[in-house]
């Protein structure tokens, strides 16, 4: 193994100081409601795809700043401007979400388990924004809803997918399941790795406060469908993945 690769897999979580404390508590204080305020006012005054990228960037990027994140982000220029994409992301803490706000450069949608339509203002904004619902113990609803994702994909949109389905404990990567790479398959779009790096000693699983530090989120060139399986397109992935996070590992 190489030793960068020992650091980024085995590296431990700093405790978190007074001033980390302070910086968590006046982001989820303040930052909660004027979320629920920006989101409650697109959906009275709707906006442009270009505005909305723009927006979520901005808020991002201010909300990492505050909670005192330093974000890295490289290989964007690898990214094609047209034509439909699969991004795929490895999850590595509840930070992900603002730091793929920040980072993505086209617009996206992705996958929503059915709960979250439920909840107040938020279920109804990524209703309105073209995001699709799943059911994933209901093969019956959630292969269709593959199949309208992956429809969109083939016309030229963009989605943004998790191949591990849940959180890694302890940043290291978790096996990864077939739906993502099946919307990849129906679409027939080749995939684009959007690697993170740090997020578990930013904020480690079943932590409440964020730590101040680095955190990097690096873009692959795009990945096409290999000759063969699904399972020789997963092993791709799982090799661009691991292959990232061991050469661009935290120092």
């Amino acid at each position: 193994m190489r030793p960068d690769a020992s650091r980024a897999e085995t590296s431990p979580v700093a405790r978190p100081g007074l001033v980390d404390i302070l910086r968590t508590g006046l982001v989820v204080v303040g930052g909660a409601p004027l979320l629920a305020a920006s989101l409650a006012s697109e959906l009275r005054w709707p906006v442009d795809e270009a505005s909305r990228l723009a927006k979520a960037q901005h808020l991002g990027r201010r909300a990492l700043s505050l909670l005192g994140v330093e974000l890295e982000c490289l290989g964007v220029e690898r990214i094609p401007r047209e034509g439909g994409l699969v991004f795929m992301w490895n999850q590595e803490s509840h930070l992900d979400h603002l730091v793929l706000a920040a980072v993505m450069p086209r617009p996206v949608f992705s996958l929503y388990n059915n709960e979250v339509r439920r909840v107040p203002v938020y279920g109804e904004y990524l209703r309105r924004t073209g995001h699709v619902w799943v059911d994933r113990n209901d093969e019956s609803q959630w292969r269709p809803a593959v199949a309208a994702a992956a429809a969109r994909v083939s016309a030229g949109e963009c989605v943004l997918v998790s191949p591990e389905g849940t959180r890694s404990p302890d940043g290291k990567l978790l096996p990864m399941k077939r739906g993502a790479f099946l919307l990849a398959e129906a679409a027939d779009r080749p995939i684009v790795l959007v690697t993170l790096i740090g997020g578990h000693q930013r904020l480690p699983r079943g932590a409440a406060v964020v730590r101040r530090g680095r955190l990097r989120a690096v873009f692959s060139d795009p990945i096409p469908r290999p000759q063969g399986d699904l399972e020789e397109w997963k092993l791709a992935v799982t090799h661009g993945f691991d292959e990232c996070k061991h050469r661009y590992a935290m120092q």
